[in-house]
């Protein structure tokens, strides 16, 4: 028995239109009509039904439905007969067929026209029919737009027919009608967006689904989600992959040894000890690296004895990138001080890299707008982020992002 389907709903429609006798209500919009043999079958099977004799019931409603001259009135009660038989028998093809000729005879009540035809959706899904139950459901989206869990199933039904975007779209108008409506949609819709996108290969429409996760659900399982699809779905180099894992970082989205040791060997391939060693100590800290385990201790002996140097180092490539006719050392430089947490003095050398020129702009904007943010500054950082082009344009959309969600 379908779930959506509830007995006492199912029963009332024979209830409420009996053969021999109509309820004064029923009376007052429209009083039945009976063809003078259909009538005399449906009282033996009215009769056969309350004896609980549902083969004889069937028997008496299908001589009713072969006389040829039966009407609207006659078409409807042989149905809700049947239904209520389908009903005790627990058969959902019957019901199935009985919902679909009590539609089709054109009388049925107008409060139940639309539970007939959701659960003839439900019945068709139930069995696997993934196209009747779609026709069933966008026939009955049409006069319940705003119906959310309709448009949910709807959704799953278009992906399950190989139509992923069409159920994306119908996903977010979901989330649209839900919050246009003063209520936040549940985190499990814009994942499921998020879901379908991502696995039909729609890249776009991905990034589109993660971003709307993450400015509505922020929280640091998404982010890394999110962020690993999008890393998944680009051939970057460390130079991208350490802006993604700086992002990640930032949304205490780090988990476990592996994302701590890809951090801090990026980070340490690119020249940035102090970065490097930073990662691996806040990775020791919350227990996801182990400081005896031998990978642990061979990048820790090969950036530990950098750290001291190289931060030493920092006053004098200050000055030597104010002074360089190109951008590229500032630009550097800004990296170097990022990695130490010296976020003003960073934004200030990126700063100096885009006004001298030389230097790739898009990576000096998108590492600006973050040591910016971290500073405090969200217009400016605002304003770095905006200014991305190019292929770190996407993922500047996700620093956008996160930055909204700063406090």
């Amino acid at each position: 028995m379908v779930g959506m389907i509830g007995r006492a709903t199912m029963a009332a429609v024979a209830v409420t239109m009996m053969v021999s006798a109509v309820p004064a209500d029923a009376q007052k919009k429209k009083t039945p009509k009976f063809t003078k043999e259909v009538q005399g079958l449906l009282v033996k099977a009215q009769e056969a039904q309350q004896a609980g004799n549902h083969a004889e019931v069937l028997q008496f409603l299908d001589q009713a439905d072969a006389v040829a001259n039966k009407n609207a009135d006659d078409a409807y009660m042989i149905n809700a007969l049947r239904l209520n038989t389908g009903v005790a028998t627990n058969d959902n093809a019957l019901i199935e067929r009985a919902i679909e000729g009590a539609l089709a005879s054109g009388q049925v009540p107008p409060e139940d026209e639309q539970k007939f035809i959701r659960n003839l959706g439900a019945l068709a899904m139930q069995r696997n029919d993934y196209a009747k139950a779609l026709t069933q459901f966008e026939r009955l989206l049409q006069t319940n737009p705003n119906d959310t869990e309709l448009l949910t199933q709807i959704a799953e039904l278009q992906r399950r027919q190989k139509q992923p975007e069409k159920a994306v779209q119908t996903m977010q108008q979901a989330i649209q009608v839900q919050e246009t409506a003063g209520q936040k949609a549940p985190e499990e819709w814009y994942r499921r967006t998020l879901a379908i996108a991502y696995d039909a290969k729609l890249p776009a429409q991905t990034n589109q689904a993660s971003l709307a996760l993450l400015k509505a659900y922020p929280n640091s399982t998404n982010w890394r989600d999110s962020l690993l699809i999008f890393k998944e779905g680009g051939k970057f180099d460390d130079q991208m992959n350490l802006d993604i894992l700086r992002l990640t970082r930032a949304n205490g989205a780090l988990t476990g040894e592996r994302d701590y040791i890809e951090y801090a060997e990026t980070a340490s391939a690119r020249g940035f000890p102090g970065e490097a060693k930073a990662v691996l100590d806040e990775g020791i800290a919350k227990g996801a690296l182990e400081a005896g385990r031998p990978v642990v201790k061979e990048l820790s002996g090969i950036i530990s004895p950098k750290v001291a140097s190289d931060k030493a180092a920092l006053p004098g490539l200050e000055k030597e990138a104010r002074a360089a006719k190109t951008g590229r050392p500032a630009l550097a430089t800004g990296d170097a001080l990022l990695g130490y947490g010296q976020f003003a003095k960073a934004a200030e050398m990126y700063k100096v890299a885009l006004s001298k020129g030389g230097a790739d702009a898009d990576t000096a904007n998108l590492r600006m707008g973050f040591a910016l943010a971290q500073a405090g500054d969200k217009a400016g950082a605002e304003a770095a982020f905006k200014a991305v082009t190019g292929q770190r344009k996407p993922l500047a959309e996700y620093y956008l992002a996160w930055l909204g969600n700063l406090a």
